[in-house]
């Protein structure tokens, strides 16, 4: 059953403030991830792979690299006459101004879904790390004849605002929905992927605006007990992004064999934008273990447990060690490089060392040189 029928909508710049250092120039949805893709490759290639035609991307902020990234959508074969990927402005409408929220967002874009000559509409955000069926989910709504059905992961809670969990009954049926306030054991944690159906949405919509409701989670709970909302379970790898610590965790379960082929299986594959590069080119004495390394980097010295991603060089001598390095970094000879994450362009300079600990790596920003 493809999900042909329904309006994917991605909110690109939720929980920014959670990640501020990877985020300072960029949207949650442009963060690098993997060595090559951006975490919007998550929910879009999902979208896609499900059947969805006709997808909306909200922006607010720092959104030059996620244009440069999505483009006209024609890696994702969304590069359409009609319907395809649309980039939704960072302002509402006249009345609202500038969107501050998810339900701001929708309303002052509700003409664009109104027009959608689709039934449902799939929302989700850009900061958990899973593959969701988003076509099996479609088919879960039918069957239970839902008004609402929102997604969830038995695990432990984020500590991302309005952190939300279920009460859910033997039919699936969520009876109760509670702000998390405790996080030291799993729940039915909700991950953010809601759908429903276009005209419902609509409705809520003119009704959260009327009665100044900002967030989803909020405006859901208030119809909790007037609607049909089920629990969808996600299963297998999920991961919420809620700190840099979170993005460091995230990065190194891929070196699990288990988490990597989960997350990028043939059946339903991540799409992303490619890039031109060479193969990657080792020394002779280069010694690379347990690490991904993308296209385009330079080794010739050690690499141990690591996330290289394009263009990144790694000088002669240079011990490099459970680290993220993102694209062309260049680490100097006789370097000595562990729990660090660097943004794009960084520079170490010959003999440097940065150590921090797995349970607070150093982050490097973009283009700093040290």
């Amino acid at each position: 059953m493809a999900a042909k029928n329904v309006l994917g909508l991605i909110f690109s710049n939720a929980y920014d403030e959670s990640v501020p250092e990877l985020t300072a120039m960029r949207t949650m949805g442009s963060v690098p991830f993997a060595g090559r893709y951006r975490l919007i490759d998550f929910p879009l290639s999902g979208m896609v792979n499900a059947g969805i035609t006709q997808v909306g991307v909200f922006t607010n902020s720092n959104y030059h690299s996620l244009m440069d990234h999505i483009g006209n959508g024609s890696v994702w074969d969304l590069d359409r006459k009609r319907e395809g990927l649309t980039l939704l402005p960072p302002f509402s409408n006249r009345e609202s101004g500038m969107s501050d929220g998810k339900v701001s967002s929708l309303y002052g874009n509700i003409g664009y879904i109104s027009d959608s000559a689709k039934d449902y509409v799939l929302l989700t955000d850009c900061n958990i790390i899973s593959k969701i069926d988003y076509e099996d989910m479609l088919k879960f709504s039918i069957e239970k004849n839902a008004d609402v059905v929102e997604a969830y992961a038995e695990m432990i809670p984020s500590h991302l605002s309005k952190s939300t969990s279920f009460i859910i009954d033997e039919n699936g049926r969520i009876t109760e929905t509670n702000f998390v306030d405790s996080y030291d054991k799993k729940l039915n944690t909700s991950v953010n992927v809601i759908l429903l159906r276009r005209t419902l949405l609509e409705r809520l919509l003119h009704e959260a605006n009327s009665k100044r409701i900002s967030d989803m989670e909020t405006l859901f709970a208030k119809n909790l007990a007037n609607l049909r909302v089920f629990g969808y379970k996600v299963e297998g790898y999920v991961k919420a992004i809620e700190s840099v610590i979170s993005y460091y965790e995230a990065s190194l379960d891929l070196l699990k064999p288990e988490v990597r082929n989960y997350l990028f299986s043939d059946d339903s594959p991540i799409y992303t934008k490619t890039g031109d590069r060479t193969p990657s080119k080792y020394g002779i004495n280069a010694k690379v273990k347990e690490s991904l390394v993308a296209d385009g980097c330079r080794i010739y010295g050690e690499v141990e447990n690591c996330i290289l991603f394009r263009g990144v060089t790694v000088a002669k001598g240079a011990k490099v060690k459970n680290s993220i390095i993102m694209q062309d970094t260049e680490i100097g000879e006789n370097a000595k490089i562990e729990c660090v994450i660097t943004d794009k362009d960084v520079k170490i300079s010959s003999r440097k060392t940065l150590c921090g600990a797995e349970n607070y790596p150093i982050y490097i920003g973009k283009g700093i040189v040290i």
